[in-house]
């Protein structure tokens, strides 16, 4: 895997300093021989998600590995904090986590209150399993057919455009973008993609920033246009889209990466071996063929490659913060 562009040369190390009121479990480990029972690999995406996606592959890939059933659980909604609560309340080594990064970078930082888990010590980094693409997208009925364009058109028309991303890391960039531009579009929020993308559609709102797993229907369709890939990378799936880079807003250039996580106080050992399972499914041509025909890129990193990557957009996330503020509501 190629670490994403920007990333420090130096490694960085996860210092949260958070006053979280998540609950204590306890810190010894199980004196038992790991898995010996199903161990349920939560995730944070609905059904039909690329995190759902790859959650399914990753179950199937460890449940031959270690012999034991993992049952895949879907706990979508509140930007990803239902899942990372559940995860955190289990038994240790009765479960995984699988979220985008933002589940440790982003949400401690942007939730109204305290989140009900340690993003240091709940969240022990395994592997990045894939990336999704994240998608700039208009409704077809609209005139821009480049980024640059739609974008200088809701300046000069000030209040008249909606928008919408998916919570996390990249709607707080997109914020501090459209501020910097003096841009203003009022942000729409919606629990999911699925009801954005219909109002996307229907051209109640005028951009969004969408995984292109639940978008690539009405872009097939032709009811949506895609005007940018956020990733360092364009998608397989629409090669003809230029990335935010080459479309002129490098500030928007996102790799939004899937992260797998471990348990509190997880045996070194026990990690590496999930992490070497990571990696060789990620290498199987035929979970890129998967992966790819939904629009999601299968990028294997290490454990210490997913810690700086949070590291790095918890720096991000905190600088946007100071310039935009947290969302009201």
């Amino acid at each position: 895997m190629s670490v994403p562009v920007g990333l420090p040369g130096r490694r960085a190390a996860l210092g949260f300093a958070l006053g979280c009121a998540a609950p204590r479990r306890a810190l010894a480990q199980p004196q038992r021989a790991w898995p010996d029972r199903p161990v349920r690999l939560i995730n944070s995406g609905a059904a039909g998600s690329g995190i759902d996606l790859m959650a399914r592959i990753l179950a199937e890939a460890l449940a031959q590995r270690f012999g034991q059933a993992f049952p895949v659980e879907n706990r979508a909604g509140a930007g990803s904090i239902l899942a990372a609560q559940a995860h955190a309340q289990a038994r240790p080594g009765d479960s995984l986590l699988l979220g985008a990064t933002g589940i440790a970078s982003t949400v401690p930082y942007t939730f109204s209150g305290r989140v009900p888990y340690d993003p240091e010590a709940d969240l022990v980094p395994i592997a990045i399993p894939g990336s999704e693409f994240m998608c700039l997208a208009v409704p077809a009925t609209l005139p821009d057919t480049d980024l640059a364009g739609l974008l200088a058109r809701m300046q000069a028309a000030p209040g008249v455009g909606n928008w919408y991303s998916v919570p996390g890391y990249f709607e707080l960039v997109l914020r501090s973008f459209l501020q910097q531009r003096g841009i203003d579009m009022t942000f729409v929020a919606y629990q999911g993609s699925p009801p954005a993308v219909l109002d996307l559609v229907a051209g109640r709102i005028q951009l969004a920033a969408i995984p292109l797993t639940p978008l690539m229907g009405a872009i097939r369709d032709g009811k949506v246009r895609p005007l940018a890939i956020t990733s360092s990378r364009r998608a397989p799936a629409l090669p003809e889209v230029p990335t935010a880079m080459q479309a002129g807003v490098a500030e928007l250039q996102y790799d939004p990466f899937t992260a797998l996580f471990g348990w509190r106080g997880m045996p070194a050992a026990l990690r590496d071996q999930v992490e070497a399972v990571v990696r060789e499914t990620a290498a199987l041509p035929a979970t890129a063929e998967r992966l790819r025909d939904a629009g999601i890129a299968p990028r294997y990193g290490s454990a210490a490659e997913l810690a700086e990557v949070v590291a790095l957009q918890r720096a991000r996330v905190l600088a946007a913060l100071r310039l935009v503020g947290p969302r009201a509501g």
